[in-house]
Order: C-alpha cells, then structure tokens, then sequence
C-alpha cells in the first residue's frame, strides 16, 4: 500500500499541467476530493479514539511548517486499507511508516509548490472558486442542499472545502507556467515514434487500459470473498457516479500498477486474457467494463483509448502519440522542476513517527 501513495500528490500536480485548460484536470481533482470525503466518516468510526495524537513539527519548509496533524490527517483515508490486508504486526507497522515519510514528502513539494505560486504573483479570486464549484456539484448531480449535507456528513465545512479547491486551482496555473507553456511535441517526434514502433501498430485496434483489482483468490472463503465483492461494486457505483479512475485505482487496487492509477499500458485484441476480451472490447473508449470475476479476484478496466490502425499515421492515431509523448515529456520536467525547487530550498525534517 505505501508503494500505492508515493508520489500520488506529485502526480495530480503533473497532470494539473499536461491537461488542457476546459477544466478536466480541476474536476478530476474536486472528485478526488470527494472521494477522500466520502470514506473520512468511516475510518474516524475505526480509530480508537483513546488515542490521542500530541501535535508537533515534523518538518520545516523554508519559512512554513508542517505538523504531525497535517500528516496524519493525510494519511487516515489509507489506514483502513492497509489494515485490512492483516499483514504481520511489524511488517503493518512498516507500511505504515514507509507511508507517513511519503506522504511527508508530498506535503513538503505541495509546501515548496505554494511558496513558488506566491512568489510568481499567482492568485485566485473567489469567481474561479465559484465555478469550479458549480462545475463539480453539476457532474455529480448535486443541488446546493444536497452538497452541503454531504459535506456535513463527511466532517468537512464549505470554507474548509473551498480552501482546497482554491489550492488546486493556484497548483493549476502555477504547472501551467512553469511546465506546460514549455512543453512541445514536434511533428518529427510523433512520426519518429510511430515509424520506430511499426510492429506495434501493425497489429490493427489497440485497447489501452488501466484497472482496479481486489485480490479473492479462488481458495478465499465464501464470506470474504462476498465482502471484496461488494467492494468492489461500491467502487463501481462510484466510477459511475463520476469520481475519478485514477484515484480509487490508488487507493483501492491491490496490484503494483495502483500507483499510477492502474494504467496497463496498450493491448491488442489478440493479447487479450479469454475472460476479459468480451468484455473490452464491447466497452466504448472513456468507459469502464462490468465487475469482472477472475481466478485472481474482481477486477474493473477502464478503456483509456482504442486505437484503429488502418494502415499509416492518420490524425487520430497522430494525435494519441502526441498524447503519450506529452505526458512522458511532462513526467520528467516535472521532476526535475520538483528537484530543482527541493534543491533551492532549505528542508528540516524532524520525523513522522507518532508519540508513543
């Protein structure tokens, strides 16, 4: 699960710049906030609440701090998960260490993203707030009443929230000028691309996937494997709704690709596993499939893209490697700007562990 949260934060930061500026990135970000929302009830149910957290510093950011409570708080949607995979008492506590120190580092390069954005002059007024807002409650179906009871419910107040989203639009413009506008795919790169992967796009339609999996080996009892199942279809009442793939894959699938929201990769039909071809390839581009049951568990994918190669590099086919290499030039500017700004900066870090 530790391996699920690194670099979560820094990977919405990254697509807050490489998606196009009508909004999809600032929605993907206000689900994924829902999302959060909707399980904080449940897991506070969980904790026991004799336990009380003693509040320190557990890292200075240049001229910002960063408490105990910030960590903790960020880390209480995972807590849950983590347990319920009934590891070994010192292998849990190593996970759960392992992601306290990387949730640390997201909240540092979140801290470092801030202080940059204030240094630049960058702002938001409250109309951008305003519209992001109504954006998000119309694809969720949400009437006022009704979205300030669900945040009630999760704990959370309309300033509260409003914060947060204002936060995410100043990350926004901040990736926006600082990477994006410095981003180019040339013409002589999508053609290099495509005549230097022949084989692969020789081999007709290509399905590129990601998927959410909850492991329930065959040898699961029935009563546990009837609870992953019904996991699994809240997850997908929730992809339904419209909450973001990408972030119930990193926080709820069980394989090594969670970490990068599920992304597989491309397929072609014939690589296809038999129980899961029917299911693909009559799930249109943008769509997720059924629940479906495999000898490793339940497993959801969502057809990211089809790719029809009909012989040569046609404008669709263009346009997606245009897509791929973007994102792949955006992954490692991103980096080297999140280095450079660590590099630049001055960064204690005093420790995550909770008191005993």
């Amino acid at each position: 699960m530790a391996d699920h949260l690194q670099s979560k934060v820094l990977n919405h930061m990254r697509k807050a710049a490489a998606w196009n500026d009508n909004g999809r990135y600032l929605l993907f970000v206000l689900l994924a906030a829902l999302t959060v929302l909707a399980v904080w009830p449940c897991l506070a149910e969980n904790e026991d609440t004799s336990e009380k957290i003693v509040d320190r510093v557990v890292a200075v950011v240049n001229n910002d701090i960063i408490l105990l409570s910030d960590v903790e708080k960020a880390l209480a949607p995972y807590i849950k998960n983590i347990r319920e995979r009934h590891l070994p008492g010192p292998t849990e506590a190593q996970v759960l260490s392992r992601a306290r120190e990387e949730i640390l580092d997201n909240l540092i390069n979140e801290k470092l993203a801030t202080q940059r954005a204030s240094a630049l002059g960058l702002a938001v007024d409250d109309g951008e707030v305003d519209a992001a807002l109504e954006e998000m409650k119309k694809s969720m179906l949400y009437s006022d009443e009704s979205f300030r009871a669900f945040l009630s419910e999760s704990g959370y107040s309309l300033d509260e929230y409003r914060e947060q989203i204002k936060n995410q639009i100043l990350k926004s413009k901040l990736l926006r000028q600082e990477i994006r506008s410095k981003t180019v795919v040339t013409t002589e790169e999508i053609a290099d691309y495509y005549q230097g992967r022949q084989d692969e796009f020789s081999q007709g339609t290509l399905y590129h996937l990601k998927h959410i999996i909850m492991l329930a080996p065959a040898e699961t009892n029935p009563a546990e494997r009837a609870a992953v199942r019904t996991k699994m279809e809240e997850i997908y009442q929730s992809l339904k709704g419209g909450a973001p793939f990408e972030a119930l894959a990193i926080q709820y699938s069980q394989s090594s690709f969670a970490k990068d929201g599920g992304d597989l990769g491309r397929f072609a039909e014939d690589d296809l596993a038999p129980e899961l071809k029917e299911a693909i390839i009559n799930t249109r581009e943008g769509d997720i499939t059924p629940i479906i049951e495999t000898k490793l568990g339940y497993q959801i994918f969502y057809v990211a893209s089809i790719i029809k190669n009909e012989g040569g590099l046609d404008s669709d086919l263009s346009e997606k490697i245009r897509e791929k290499l973007y994102n792949d030039k955006m992954d490692e500017k991103f980096k080297l700007w999140i280095k450079s700004l660590r590099d630049s900066a001055h960064i204690k870090i005093i420790g995550t562990a909770p008191p005993d």
